[in-house]
């Protein structure tokens, strides 16, 4: 019994290695991943400029997905049928730059954090596009 106790805490401790492993790869890949976005900023941008369109709601569809969302609120955030969503998220989950989940019977959204590393908000051209969403919601 006791060599069985003895093995078990090796095995233990060998999964606490193995996690502390990938905790440390996981982390150096997103170092990795994070630097080359910042040198491909402009390119990520220009992408973005293409996929929003001058399209308000596409720009708030970044916008509320900066956090998971599911596919009903989004709809009302943006004020758009659910059959037509897909037009607005499609072109962001093609290139990647928002990401699709389930949980439970929902499906989430999320952006990338690409998204957020260049400052997306604070574009200029995308800022005028989220104020134009903005201000029409507010309009009767």
């Amino acid at each position: 019994m006791v060599k069985n106790s003895k093995k078990e805490d090796e095995i233990r401790e060998d999964i606490r290695d193995i996690r502390n492993r990938i905790d440390k790869i996981m982390g150096d890949t997103h170092n990795i991943s994070r630097i080359l976005t910042l040198g491909d900023r402009e390119i990520i941008k220009k992408d973005l400029s293409e996929l929003v369109a001058n399209s308000p709601k596409r720009a708030e569809v970044l916008v509320l997905t900066k956090d998971y969302i599911d596919r009903e609120e989004l709809c009302k955030k943006i004020n758009t049928d659910g059959r037509n969503l897909n037009t607005f998220l499609n072109p962001f989950l093609e290139k990647g730059y928002m990401s699709d989940t389930k949980s439970g019977r929902k499906k989430l959204y999320k952006r990338s954090e690409i998204v957020d590393l260049i400052g997306f908000e604070r574009i200029p051209e995308f800022a005028k596009l989220i104020k134009e969403w903005e201000a029409s919601k507010s309009e009767p």
